[in-house]
C-alpha cells in the first residue's frame, strides 16, 4: 500500500544490513514492492494463521498496517497472537490520528482497540498516529482534477495538517532501527502547516499551470458517491465521521514529530505538488 512501499524503500535507502519480508494480501501487489535482493515478497492472510505464521518465521521486527474494516481488531489480535510465538522484539504499529476508544469516529475507536491489543501482548512497540495523507489527493482525486480541473470534498473550510506519506515511512523506519529510543512511545505524525482545501487547490494551480478548484460539495453528495464506486456502508460511514471530525477543526494539530524522529523537516504540500505534478496533469 502507500506506507508499506514506502517503508520497505526507506529500508533499502537507510538500513543496507537489514533484511526485509514484505507481506502482501494479493500477488497482485508484488508488482508494487520494490525489487531488491535483499526484500523477499510473501503472501499473507490476516484470517488464516498459517500464512502469518510463514510470514514472521525468521523476523525480530513488525511494521504492522491493518485494514479499515470492521473486523480489524480481530485481524490484528491474529498477527498480535503469532508475533508473541515468533518471539518478535518491536511492533512498530501504523495507527491514525485521533485513536481513542471514544472517539465519534469508528476506525479511530479500532485503531485504539488494535493498539490496546498491543499493549497487552507485552511486545514493544511504536504507535504511529498520522492525520490525513497527501496521497490521498493521488489516490483519490487526480481523476477529476485531470478531467475537470476541480475536486470534491465535504470539508467546508476546514484545515487539515495534511503529511507526506514519506516522512510517515521516515518516522516508521527510525523506529525500526532505533527500537530502544523509540520504544513503547506514540508519535502523533503530521505535515508542517494546517492547509485549507481552498489552499491546497491554489498549490496545485501553481504547480500544474492551470486552475484546479476546490468545490466543497454536501455530505449526502459525497456518501452517493461512495455508494457509486461500490464502497461498503460501514466504510462510507466512517469516511462521513471522519469528514465531521475534519469540518470541526479536530484535524488541523501542528506536531513536530517528523523533524523530532528524523532530523528532517517534514515534506511540504507544495513540494509534494511538485513531486507528484505528473499524476495531476
Amino acid at each position: 500500500g502507500n506506507i508499506g512501499s514506502e517503508v520497505v524503500k526507506e529500508l533499502l535507502s537507510d538500513a543496507p544490513d537489514v533484511s526485509i519480508k514484505a507481506a502482501v494480501h494479493s500477488s497482485q501487489n508484488v508488482k508494487k514492492v520494490k525489487s531488491d535482493a535483499r526484500v523477499k515478497v510473501i503472501q499473507i492472510d490476516y484470517n488464516e494463521p498459517e500464512t502469518i505464521r510463514e510470514a514472521l518465521n525468521g523476523v525480530d521486527k513488525l511494521f504492522l498496517l491493518t485494514p479499515d474494516v470492521p473486523n480489524a481488531a480481530d485481524l490484528a489480535s491474529n498477527v498480535v497472537t503469532q508475533a508473541k510465538k515468533a518471539g518478535i522484539k518491536q511492533i512498530v504499529k501504523q495507527s491514525v490520528m485521533g485513536a481513542d476508544l471514544e472517539a465519534d469516529v469508528g476506525t479511530m475507536r479500532l485503531h485504539r482497540q488494535v493498539e490496546e491489543i498491543i499493549e497487552q501482548s507485552e511486545i514493544p512497540y511504536t504507535f504511529l498516529r498520522p492525520n490525513e495523507f497527501m496521497q490521498n489527493l493521488l489516490n483519490f482525486h487526480s481523476p477529476s482534477i485531470k478531467e475537470n480541473n476541480a475536486f470534491y470534498i465535504p470539508l467546508e473550510d476546514a484545515k487539515v495538517s495534511l503529511v507526506d506519506v514519506r516522512d510517515i515511512a521516515a518516522v516508521a523506519v527510525k523506529s525500526l532501527i532505533d527500537e530502544d529510543k523509540h520504544k513503547n512511545k506514540t508519535y502523533l505524525i503530521t505535515g508542517p502547516e494546517a492547509l485549507s482545501y481552498h489552499q491546497v487547490a491554489e498549490i496545485l494551480s501553481n504547480a500544474t499551470g492551470r486552475k484546479i478548484n476546490y468545490v466543497n460539495i454536501s455530505d449526502e453528495e459525497a456518501r452517493a458517491a461512495m455508494k457509486e464506486i461500490g464502497m461498503s456502508d460501514w466504510l462510507i460511514n466512517t469516511v462521513s465521521e471522519l469528514s465531521d471530525y475534519f469540518r470541526k477543526g479536530k484535524a488541523s494539530e501542528i506536531s513536530s514529530a517528523v523533524e523530532e524522529v528524523t532530523g528532517n523537516k517534514p515534506i511540504t504540500f507544495s513540494q509534494f505538488a511538485n513531486d507528484y505534478v505528473y499524476a495531476f496533469r
